[in-house]
């Protein structure tokens, strides 16, 4: 047993003086990660896009609409560079590329809502960018429903000055009824021939406001038996009205003692209309927003733990993938096959060594990243080291099986950057992986990468622990590529490859 550590540590000793004759590349290993993490913190604002537009207002309409809360709408998401009248001119600076968007408003807003049709606002852009166009395509529709909204507040606050007169007509209509009950006066009975005509068109507004149908009785929830409740309401205000040129008032005691009900429950609707706020009638429902963490994390702090295994990753890809194929290249494998040692000895050698010096960097670096860029540290440190040896582990088993299958420096280098673009693609590090179509995203499962990025994320802004299947995805990774590579190394050793 004694041997046996020998032979390892003497294979963890030799890597580890290659690297510690070799000061700059341990320099370069972590101020170059440090830096690029660094950079990326201080560079990266947002992936919302920035979009100029031109919105293009005919004469009528801006007469017609609320322009300051369209501009406050539009300003919200856009960079809004000029309101017109003339869509030409916008077209041509859309096409030359000086603007972005060019939001087009139809004339005649109100003519078209009153013969039942609604009218289009146009969206025009020139984009090749598909995320752009899809930014586009959300704007359009929640900027068209916030405007639709903002003419509705308008809409309400002016059927609530109109319906100021209506609610005192409705009050003295339960004056006029009463005094019916007791008899009228000649005189009495001209002015009362005079308002009724006046009262039923009131009850024909209220039938076609949408709002006081609403709250005429809010017990109910069908508004087609309110409305036909109201035009009963008018039909018994036109029995009345004949009655009195009949000279046959008193005999209607019974129908007027049902307006006077009906007209209580109207006009307790109308002061509830005109008391409610334009923006509870329009918008009842208002959203609240919380964030069981207290706070969301700024782009920088959320990426920063996928930028780290990245580089992690990346380095241990290439140590390992560089390892093997330059001793082969040398004829070192010809002094292992008469020195005293195996294949085995070598490679767990390497794996000591190599995950002990990624350990340290991972650990200087994120020492870096806690006091110079202010990454939270919520988790625990055992957690910590245990996502990064076991997924350094897993890298390094993907490097040295690239190493054993690789003929020539070239050829594992090529390698070593086709599993980095696989990694920033597929690993959830640019998109969540399960955007993707499902056979891709086993492509993704199996790089270390993925599961380096959940469990770093749980440990250093969670707090919390990573995953079981984030465990067992990197242990995986790691005895697989580990088997699949002694496999391969041994018969290679024992034939005395040469490449």
């Amino acid at each position: 047993m004694s041997k046996l550590f020998i032979r390892v540590l003497s294979f963890v000793s030799k890597e580890l003086n290659e690297i510690r004759r070799q000061p700059r590349l341990i320099l370069s290993l972590i101020l170059g990660p440090f830096l690029i993490l660094l950079l990326f913190g201080a560079g990266y604002r947002s992936n919302r896009p920035i979009l100029r537009a031109v919105l293009v207002v005919p004469a009528d309409v801006q007469a017609e609409i609320p322009m300051d809360d369209v501009r406050r709408i539009l300003e919200a998401n856009l960079e809004l560079v000029d309101v017109r009248t003339d869509p030409g001119t916008a077209m041509e600076e859309l096409e030359e590329g000086s603007i972005d968007v060019v939001g087009i408003f139809p004339s005649n807003i109100e003519e078209r809502v009153l013969e039942g049709d609604q009218s289009l606002v146009e969206f025009k852009y020139n984009e090749i960018n598909p995320i752009n166009e899809q930014w586009i395509q959300y704007l359009a529709y929640a900027q068209v429903n916030e405007i639709n909204r903002a003419l509705l507040l308008q809409a309400t606050s002016r059927a609530q000055d109109e319906a100021v007169p209506i609610r005192d007509l409705l009050a003295e209509a339960q004056t006029n009824l009463s005094r019916m009950q007791e008899g009228l006066s000649e005189v009495e009975q001209a002015n009362l021939e005079r308002y009724l005509p006046q009262l039923r068109e009131a009850i024909d507004i209220l039938g076609t406001a949408p709002i006081l149908v609403a709250q005429a009785d809010a017990g109910r929830s069908d508004a087609m038996e309110i409305r036909r409740e109201l035009v009963r309401l008018r039909d018994e205000l036109l029995i009345l009205e004949q009655a009195l040129e009949e000279g046959t008032i008193a005999e209607q005691q019974q129908r007027i003692a049902f307006v006077q009900d009906q007209l209580v429950e109207v006009q307790d609707a109308a002061n509830i209309l005109t008391s409610l706020p334009p923006e509870v009638i329009v918008s009842p429902l208002r959203q609240e927003v919380e964030n069981l963490r207290g706070s969301s994390l700024d782009y920088m702090t959320y990426y920063a733990p996928g930028v780290l295994m990245l580089i992690v990753q990346h380095m241990a890809v290439t140590l390992g993938a560089l390892s093997l194929v330059r001793e082969r290249a040398r004829g070192v494998y010809q002094l292992y096959r008469v020195a005293p040692v195996s294949m085995l000895h070598v490679l767990i050698g390497k794996y000591i060594a190599y995950t002990g010096f990624i350990a340290v960097i991972a650990a200087t670096l994120t020492v870096l990243m806690y006091w110079g860029l202010g990454i939270p540290f919520l988790g625990t440190v055992a957690n910590f080291a245990g996502v990064v040896l076991l997924f350094a582990l897993a890298s390094l088993g993907v490097g040295f099986f690239i190493s054993v299958v690789s003929g020539t420096d070239s050829q594992a280098v090529q390698l070593s950057m086709l599993v980095l673009l696989l990694s920033v693609f597929f690993s959830g590090f640019l998109m969540p992986l399960e955007n993707f179509w499902a056979p891709v995203q086993v492509v993704g499962y199996m790089l270390p990468l993925t599961h380096g990025i959940d469990g770093l994320q749980h440990v250093l802004l969670q707090g919390t622990n990573p995953d079981l299947f984030t465990w067992a995805c990197l242990t995986a990774i790691a005895i697989i590529s580990f088997a699949a590579l002694a496999s391969i190394a041994r018969a290679q050793f024992r034939r005395g490859y040469v490449s």
